[in-house]
């Protein structure tokens, strides 16, 4: 050992040197040419002893934070499972818990639990990240079969059904992101050795395509004493760390993690050392924070839904629903409060997330909500998160990759979208904000389109009348009257009632006693919905003390359960079997209830009814005359350039499809685009010249929009490549380039000269 080192060094001061001296890929290559290259006693061995171990390795998770949070969760579970043993020491079965959060709330006192996230190196450049926790570590003997394994790093645990870590991804998941040379420090002392630590340092070996690790003598490293301060538990340094946030800990850094980080079971303190003064936060997550930011929620929806799938079954969906803009600001809030949990690139692509054990397995994208769910406008600010917490480990590879970051490509995952689509799409806090914020923006346009203009067109190209709909629009939903409704429940609700006409939250009719039994009639091929007065509170349903429950004696019929300001909604199927004027009756019981036995009850009748004719589709006729009487346009409407910010908008931009859940389109037309000004420019038109080269150019985007995004939907609509992709940006994007000789094709030179001065 003496021939390995320096008089002035030591197997503990290289260890502490590499912990927190060392934070480039550059720095620690120098240190390893300088202590180890060209020594006989050195020694870098295939880690896992598998030699083509290389694709193993790179194959897991795809999103450096989704690796880095895999690392988080295995410091959740040390810490817990510390705690485990110290309560049950070798007398336990691993089922005494049934998930993570229900063990660490009983076993671990979070004032004692210790887990850091430490950022270190230059500001604005590369960095490494530190992870150290206060759990069991590991005894030397056990140092290489779990940290330095690949294939079943995880075998320890999985003899305990509450730790989530039990498939070795966060071991190696981050490798591919630390640096080029994928080096990796790990130093551990179990809490029951203390003081007593191996190490070892992992690099990438490009030569022989696999990832090593240092032992020397034919050992891994070994040291006593405290490290750090730190007499027990484990340290994980990852070199220059590949992660595209490179702002304090803190910040941008913080919000993608939180993605990744819904609910951890314990806290975690984030920790910066690039930047002076900066003492640390702590997280448990994205939910916990967006709790203790509720000024900034404009409502939350809970939906216990029963999935068509025997692995998903029934599941809690929460939607939660940001403050607009324009409420922000009318009360005086930060507009950046809310950035930690909507917009951006981190809810671009993570808008829903599908959870286990508060880390997410799975997610869609804004594009889901924008493109399948048609909510342009509450997009932005709504997120969607589905716990599977509850799923058995056989079922998770059926449906989460074993990466543990994305859906598998299997019938749940297919079933999982689809069903969640209908939900989403007809989610009544959803639609009726998307309907609130469309109106605000829509404001009055009397403009009308000159039937010559039109006429014109048409006669140029009859298929264009395909694009245009035949008939009366539907009504727009008048949600003026309707207030925010002040709401108070009950923690056990004492009262219980049929409704039999439901219009609004504020407009419904109660079932009385006196008139009967009540009849609840189903089409034999379509679902209906049934509401109740419940005076219970919101979270009823899904709180974690005496949580509420409702029991139908008819389970099988009752697809989804929704309780929202004292109005409990079932949504019902037939039966399978059922045949028209099949009745049955349903009895729902609630529990437990402000009452002498503690339940309240109701009894429905089900019928079954007449299946509903569902409409089909029909293509649109060409037309042989250009006649534009009975055809409905699009709503559209101009934008100023002094309303851009409310658009997205800047000079380059044209136009904005927003299709609506009543199948119609509204479009949004910049009138300050620089097409449509320079044209204007370049001709010096009079003021009826300008007004006739606007209606045109209106015209002409409409056209062009929908019929392109009739075309794609039509050609691409069911295509599985096209699932992530946003159409109306698609369309958005295209028009850039139509727009630019738009006029130059539609306006002739004839009436350039009539309109010229």
């Amino acid at each position: 050992m003496c021939q390995l080192m320096s008089q002035s060094q030591s197997m503990k001061a290289l260890a502490e040197e590499l912990l927190l001296e060392r934070d480039t890929d550059q720095e620690v290559a120098e240190l390893v040419h300088r202590e180890f290259e060209g020594n006989p006693d050195a020694e870098w061995v295939a880690l896992g002893q598998e030699e083509n171990n290389y694709s193993i390795v790179e194959n897991q998770q795809s999103e450096a934070m989704a690796a880095l949070t895999e690392l988080l969760t295995n410091s959740n579970d040390a810490v817990t499972l510390k705690n485990f043993y110290q309560r049950y020491g070798d007398s336990y079965s691993g089922d005494e818990f049934e998930n993570t959060h229900e063990a660490a709330e009983e076993l671990v006192d979070e004032d004692d639990a210790e887990i850091t996230l430490t950022a270190r190196g230059e500001p604005n450049g590369p960095f490494s990240l530190s992870i150290y926790d206060n759990g069991t570590g590991q005894p030397r003997e056990r140092f290489e079969s779990t940290f330095l394994n690949v294939l079943t790093p995880g075998k320890l645990k999985q003899e305990f059904n509450f730790l989530q870590g039990r498939y070795g991804m966060g071991s190696t998941g981050v490798l591919p992101f630390c640096g080029d040379r994928g080096f990796k420090l790990i130093i551990s002392a179990s809490y029951d050795e203390p003081e007593k630590w191996a190490w070892s340092l992992v690099r990438k070996n490009r030569d022989r395509t696999r990832y090593e690790y240092l032992i020397i003598d034919d050992e891994v490293p070994t040291f006593e004493g405290p490290i750090n301060d730190k007499t027990y538990g484990s340290f994980v340094k990852c070199f220059e760390y590949q992660s595209e946030i490179k702002s304090e800990i803190n910040q941008y850094f913080r919000r993608r993690l939180e993605r990744y980080l819904v609910q951890s079971p314990l806290p975690i303190k984030l920790a910066d050392e690039r930047y002076d003064g900066y003492g640390g936060v702590y997280t448990k997550g994205l939910l916990p924070r967006l709790q203790d930011n509720r000024k900034f929620i404009q409502d939350v929806d809970e939906i216990e839904y029963t999935f068509d799938n025997d692995i998903l079954g029934t599941k809690t969906i929460h939607i939660y629903l940001m403050k607009a803009d324009d409420i922000i600001s009318e009360e005086g809030l930060s507009e950046y409060g809310k950035v930690n949990f909507v917009r951006g690139r981190k809810h671009e692509k993570q808008a829903i997330l599908f959870t286990l054990n508060g880390q997410t397995h799975g997610d869609q994208g804004q594009t889901f909500l924008k493109r399948r769910c048609n909510f342009n406008r509450v997009a932005k600010d709504a997120l969607v998160v589905i716990d599977f917490s509850d799923i058995n480990d056989a079922d998770i590879v059926d449906l989460f990759k074993p990466s543990r970051d994305r859906l598998q490509s299997k019938e749940p995952a297919q079933v999982l979208k689809e069903e969640l689509e209908e939900v989403v799409s007809e989610n009544e806090m959803l639609r009726k904000e998307e309907q609130r914020r469309r109106n605000r923006m829509a404001k009055e346009d009397t403009e009308e389109l000159e039937d010559d203009i039109l006429e014109e067109i048409l006669s140029k190209n009859p298929a264009l009348k395909g694009y245009l709909k035949a008939g009366q629009k539907q009504p727009t939903i008048d949600t003026e009257g309707e207030k925010d409704l002040e709401y108070e429940g009950q923690f056990y609700p004492d009262h219980f009632e049929i409704v039999k006409k439901y219009t609004s939250r504020t407009n419904y009719d109660l079932w009385e006693g006196a008139d009967g039994q009540y009849t609840k009639r189903i089409p034999e091929n379509q679902e209906s919905k049934q509401r109740f007065e419940l005076n219970a509170e919101d979270d009823y349903l899904t709180r974690n003390t005496e949580p509420g429950e409702i029991k139908p004696s008819l389970p099988n019929i009752v697809k989804s359960v929704r309780l929202k300001d004292g109005i409990l909604t079932l949504t019902l199927e037939p039966p399978e079997g059922a045949v028209v004027g099949h009745t049955m009756p349903l009895q729902l019981t609630v529990e437990p209830a402000q009452t002498g036995d503690g339940t309240l009850t109701r009894t429905i009748q089900i019928e079954i009814t007449e299946p509903v004719e569902k409409e089909e589709k029909k293509p649109p006729q060409e037309e042989k005359q250009p006649n534009t009487q009975g055809f409905d346009f699009p709503d559209a409407y101009w934008v100023e350039k002094e309303e851009w910010d409310e658009h997205d908008f800047d000079e380059q931009s044209i136009v904005s499809v927003e299709p609506t859940h009543e199948g119609e389109m509204v479009l949004f037309i910049n009138r300050d685009s620089a097409p449509l000004v320079n044209f204007i420019r370049r001709h010096n038109l009079r003021e009826s010249g300008k007004e006739f080269v606007q209606r045109t150019y209106k015209l002409g985007i409409i056209f062009y929009s929908i019929g392109q995004y009739l075309e794609l939907e039509n050609e691409y609509g069911d295509d599985p490549a096209w699932e992530e992709v946003d159409l109306s940006t698609v369309i958005e994007t295209t028009m850039k380039g139509v727009a630019q000789s738009l006029l130059e094709q539609t306006v002739s030179d004839d009436q350039l000269d009539k309109y010229t001065i």
